[in-house]
Parts: C-alpha cells; structure tokens; sequence
C-alpha cells in the first residue's frame, strides 16, 4: 500500500502539480477552503463552509489570468467581467467546497506518505534529482507561498481526486453509440445554394427619425459611457526589493557553513516490509487477527530470516512492494507514515522489526541499508543560499519600507512623490479606466473600491497603501476623472439608424426566405439560381462557414431535395439545397477513437454534473444577492 502511494505520486497529480508550478504557481490559495470567512462579507456559504467576497474575487482574478494566458492575442478581457464568467467561478467554489466537506464526512484524508512521495517528485524542489528541503522552502518563499498552504493544496487535491475519480473513471459508452455518432460525423452531403443579397430587399426598409429616437430613448443605458479614471500610482514591492539587495560571497560561505546541516543530502534508509493490511477503522476482531497474523510472521523470520523475501511475496498485502520482495527503496524522513518512519529509523542494518502499525495495518519491516547523510558543496547550494539571504534582508528591509511607505503616503495625502521617493522607485500614471475594466494592479477589489469611491474622485487624495498580493503594496490617487455621460442623441443617431436598418434589413429577408423555403418544398424552383453542386463534410469552408455548415447538417433529409436557410455574416440570406446524403463506408480508426473519447469525456461532465448535483443537495447553500456584481 505505501508502495502504492508511492507509485501514484509519480502519476498524473504530481504532473498536474509541476505545471501549476511552472506557470508561475498560479494556484489559488486554498488553505482557508474548509475555514471559509466566518467574519461577514461573504459571498456564499456551504454548509458550515464561507465563501469571502476576496476568496471569490481571487479566484476569478486567477482563472482570468489562466485565460489570458492560454488565449494570449485572442483573450478578451470583458469576457472575465460578465456576470455568466464570475457565476461560473463562483458555482465551482460552492462544488469544490460541498465536495470537501463531504470527503471530510466520510472521512478521507490524504496520507503524509501520499504529501512527501508528491512533493518528492516535483523537479521545482530538487537538487541533483532528489528532494531539497531547502530549495522546495526557498521556491515558496519566492512565489509567496508557505508549505502548510502549499501542502493543504495537495491534501485537498487528493481528496477532491477520492472523491470524483470513480466517477470519471466508471464512464463508458455503448458500441452502439459510438457508431452512429461516427457515422453522422462521417456523413457528407450533396449542397447547392442561392444567396438572397441585402439589395433585394433595399427599398422596402424605412428608419424614420422617429424610430431613431424610440430606440435612443428606450436603450440609453447602452449609449452611457461608464465613469472613468486616469490615476498616479506608487508600487512598493517585496521582489524588487530583494533583487537590489547585494550578498557578499563571504556572507554565503560563512551561511553554509553555519547551517551545513540544511544543506545536501540528508541520510536515506532503504528498508522492505510485510503488510498485513487492516484500516485504522476497522473493527477490533479485525485489526486483532491482523496483529496476530503479523506476529506469527515476525515469530518465523526470526528463527528463518532468510525467508523475508520469500514471505513478502506470498503474505504481504502491498501488492506494488510484494512483488518487488517487499522493497520500498530508498527513503528519507518525512517520506513514510510516522510509526513506520521512526521504527525505519531506529534499527541496524539487516534488523527485523515487528509489527509495527500504522494506519495501514501492520508490518514486518526489514532494514536493508544506510546511506549517510552528505553535506552538499557550496557551489551547489550557492543559488538557494542567496537567494536566502536576499529573503532575510528583504524582509527586514521591506518591513521598514512599508511602514515608511504607509505614513508618508498618509502624511502627504496630496502627492506620491515622497513615497516614491522612500521606496526607491517612480510616480507612473495608468490609461483611463473604468471601475468593472480596470487593469492589474487596480483590478483589485480593495484598491478599485478606494480609487472609484466619491471621496477619493473628489478629494484627488492618495489612497491607503494597499497589499493587492503577498509582497506588492499600491497607493494611488485620481488626476482626472471623466463621470458617467450619456452620449447625446445627435452623436449617436447614426450608429441607431444604421443598427436598425441592418436589424430590419435581416428581419426583412428571413422573411422572404422562410417564404422562398416553403415555395421549394412544395416543388416550386422557378427563379432560383442555383449554385453548383458541392459535396461537403462538417469542416468549414471559404465557400461555406460554419453557421453554413451547421444548417446544412441539420436539414430534415427523410425526402429530397430538402431545403434550408440561414443568415450569412454579410448581411445576406443563403438557401440551402441537400440533393443527396452520403454516409460513409468505414470509419477512420483515427476518427472512431476521437470520438470515443469525446464522448466518454461528455459522459464524464454528465455523471460529476450529477454527482455535484447529489451532493449539493445534502448541504444549505446560501448565495448572497449581490455576490456577482462586479465593483
């Protein structure tokens, strides 16, 4: 079993984990996920669980910027404020923490050995291939992390994994099904076409200035340009800090040598084991006569050590080490569930313990080897040593600054300059604005509030200093500010009437080609001039879209020719004629199987949508009215 833990370290969590690790540890802090925010101010709340306003408002910070990383050119920042996005990211914290609260219900908990085998296996944290307590301490420190958060995250992402892989991995889906899906995917069509342009139907649409001013006066909301700001700002941040701090090497050796300990290879044992296998739950006849069991193993290696391997084939219950002859490998401390641990670490080589328990159950353990702790050599550690001692100045040193920061801001209410000055940086000023599209750092909940608030547009005063993440404090202040304006019906008569001539124009030639379609249905093509015949499958075309693509696969086929329209983005209505349908012979392999795992994958959506659902339902949960709207 813990050779099993071990194994699935090295799985798809810990890869999951580098990645989040590599993109710049843009994991959300979950560590006040089962504590909620219990101080008012919040946005929902699970059962007994709250869900902050600034957790809320984190997470969606977060999941945009995973956007607008994975987008890049193509990210659209609007997308993140619309009340549908923050809905989205709310509703997935109110699942994750029901899911949590029921995990802790049936009681699953995360192993320490399941925490040390994961981090173990995380490149970020080593040194030379192997765990590096120092460097996975220095890592976190760095991205402003601390490893009790860190590790949370991981008890909970095992957890969460418990509690919703035998969901997803239960999916399947019939023959059946597949086959006719990858035949309708397969499906070509027979098309001609005869496009119904804007033109046809020019003479017959009227705009009055009237109708311009209906309009105008019942949409004012959309010709309103939001309130906007230009500001100055003044950042003070904890990295910068450490960057321009100077370590002397004589301060990094006298360092290493100070804490030769810290650094290098700590001692590692290699050890096997028997498991005779009893939940920490089970009853006690159970547990008993798994004791008993151990016992009389241990009772044998002692009259015939040299059995063990024999033994840890054929009696063991840890299938992964069982066949190994009950190795685990090598291991340090921290590594193993502790009775195991302090047992490993008590005994001489080619000793037989026994039994020990553990959660697990109960174990015969041999020790098979030492391998003595190694100092490292300083041009190994040099960059962690550094890097610590950047860490420990700049603390001290950001500490200062921030106090010195936070007054001068507050004493100077009508300038930044000092501060600036203090911290050793520059006044910049920010584009205009607005309070629901503001840019990072202002897209912050606190210090958007503080700059569009009445009192800091009036005044023309610098805010608080404002800590808009772990290490960067913000003071700003409004130079200009442009106040909501509704735009005159004079600058914007234009855009209504031509929004009104192309709504009427398109209203105008539905009709006609709903009337068209009928009239060819009935046998009527007089007229008509059709395109040449084309044979198409679901991919788009220049010749035609995907809006062309996707009514031409939605037409009725029972009798042919079947006819069909739809509105083209230049404003023309294009009739669709389906002359014959094609259905493949074979499939390509390559297409069954990506259909396959598209639809085990909307199989898997539809059983955790249903799981979520089942386990929603065993909690009060408590959305507040407003907990969506933007600043």
């Amino acid at each position: 079993m813990l050779e099993a833990i071990r194994n699935h370290a090295q799985g798809w969590l810990a890869k999951v984990i580098l990645g989040l690790i590599a993109v710049t540890f843009a994991l959300f802090g979950v560590e006040s996920y089962m504590s909620g925010d219990r101080s008012g101010g919040l946005a929902a709340e699970v059962g007994k669980v709250g869900i902050s306003r600034d957790e809320l408002a984190r997470e969606i910070q977060a999941q945009t910027d995973r956007m607008r990383e994975a987008l890049g050119p193509g990210f659209d920042p609007a997308v993140a404020e619309t009340a549908a996005f923050r809905s989205k990211v709310l509703d997935s914290l109110v699942e994750r923490k029901a899911l949590l609260q029921e995990a802790q219900a049936l009681k699953i908990f995360t192993p320490d050995a399941y925490v040390a085998a994961v981090l173990g296996q995380i490149p970020a944290f080593q040194e030379d291939g192997k765990f590096s307590q120092p460097r996975y301490e220095a890592t976190l420190r760095q991205n402003g992390r601390t490893p009790a958060a860190f590790e949370n995250e991981l008890r909970q992402s095992f957890m969460l994994d418990i509690m919703s892989s035998p969901v997803a991995h239960a999916a399947f889906v019939s023959a059946t099904s597949q086959q006719q899906v990858a035949r309708l995917v397969a499906q070509q069509r027979e098309l001609s076409w005869a496009d119904l342009p804007a033109s046809a139907v020019a003479s017959r649409v009227k705009v009055e200035a009237a109708d311009v001013g209906r309009d105008y006066q019942a949409n004012k909301a959309a010709y309103t340009v939001p309130e906007q700001i230009r500001v100055e700002y003044v950042e003070l941040d904890a990295a910068a800090v450490a960057a321009g701090i100077e370590v002397s090497e004589q301060a990094v050796a006298d360092y290493h040598a100070a804490n030769a300990s810290r650094f290098g290879e700590p001692e590692q044992r290699s050890a096997s084991h028997i498991l005779i296998a009893a939940d920490k739950s089970a009853d006690p006849a159970t547990r008993a006569k798994a004791k008993a069991k151990a016992e009389a193993l241990f009772a044998a290696l002692q009259k015939s050590p040299e059995r063990f391997a024999e033994l840890a084939r054929t009696e063991s219950q840890d299938p992964g080490s069982a066949a190994q002859d009950g190795s685990l490998g090598s291991f340090g401390r921290g590594m193993m569930v502790k009775p195991f641990e302090d047992a490993v670490f008590a005994m001489k080589p080619n000793e037989i313990r026994g039994p020990v328990e553990s959660d697990f159950g109960y174990h015969v353990i041999r020790l098979d080897g030492i391998q003595a702790a190694q100092a490292a050599p300083l041009a190994a550690v040099r960059g962690a040593i550094v890097d610590e001692l950047r860490r420990q100045q700049a603390q001290k040193r950001f500490a200062d600054l921030a106090e010195s920061f936070s007054n001068l801001v507050y004493e100077n209410a009508d300038s930044l300059a000092p501060a600036a000055k203090a911290a050793g940086t520059s006044v910049r000023q920010s584009d205009w604005m607005g309070a629901k599209t503001a840019p990072p750092p202002f897209n912050h909940p606190a210090l958007g509030e503080a700059l569009f608030a009445k009192e800091a547009v009036g005044s023309r005063q610098n805010t608080e200093a404002i800590e808009v993440k772990p290490g960067t404090l913000v003071a700003a202040r409004v130079i200009e500010h442009r106040p909501e304006r509704l735009r005159p019906l004079a600058e914007v008569a234009s855009e209504i009437e031509a929004r009104l001539r192309a709504e009427q124009t398109a209203r105008l030639l539905a009709e006609d080609g709903t009337a068209r379609v009928k009239a060819l249905e009935g046998g009527d093509e007089a007229g008509v001039a059709w395109s040449a015949f084309k044979v198409v499958g679901r991919e788009p075309s220049a010749e035609l879209d995907e809006a062309g693509i996707r009514a031409a696969f939605r037409i009725k086929t029972d009798v042919l020719p079947a006819y069909a329209g739809y509105a083209r983005p230049d404003g023309s209505y294009r009739i669709l004629r389906v002359s014959r349908v094609l259905d493949a012979a074979t499939v390509d392999p390559q297409l069954r199987a990506s259909i396959e795992a598209g639809l085990v994958q909307a199989q898997q959506r539809a059983d955790m949508m249903a799981l979520m659902a089942l386990v929603k339902a065993g909690y009060k949960i408590k959305v507040q009215p407003n907990a969506i709207e933007g600043r």
